[in-house]
């Protein structure tokens, strides 16, 4: 039997492009989570996919953009069993995936010396939803769902 919470949970944060302030980021998702009553491995891939998310805006977005001055925001919704994240920066956009990310190939990504790129792929295989919506000269917007099982 599933049980939902009885009030909807509504939150949100600000924060900046700061890599020491992914801790906060992710503490803040968690407390809203766990409020939920997602536990255990379904906690683990909502606080991957933030992580992996606001690392990413901080490493990419604002990569040219001094640490500490530019904002990041943080909205987290749940209601009737689903935990909506959705994480804006005023950054530069990407080119968003239109689709499923292969798995990486790690024997690849060793031989080509390559760190990283795996956390597009991550976040879709850690969260039920993904959804970019990316508006140059405005804001980029990455929406995460993860419903209770």
């Amino acid at each position: 039997m599933i049980s939902y919470q009885l009030q909807p949970i509504e939150a949100q944060a600000a924060f900046t492009n700061d890599l020491n302030q992914i801790y906060a980021m992710h503490q803040f998702v968690r407390r809203l989570a766990i409020e939920a009553g997602f536990t255990n491995t379904a906690l683990g891939d909502i606080e991957l996919a933030v992580v992996e998310a606001c690392a990413n805006i901080i490493k990419h977005a604002y990569r040219q953009v001094p640490t500490g001055t530019a904002p990041i925001a943080i909205h987290v919704m749940c209601d009737f069993g689903a935990l909506a994240i959705t994480v804006t920066d005023w950054g530069a956009p990407f080119d968003a995936p239109t689709g499923r990310i292969p798995a990486p190939d790690p024997d690849r990504m060793v031989a080509e010396g390559r760190r990283g790129g795996m956390g597009l792929f991550f976040i879709q295989q850690m969260m039920d939803e993904v959804a970019w919506d990316l508006r140059p000269g405005e804001c980029n917007r990455v929406r995460l769902v993860k419903r209770l099982a």
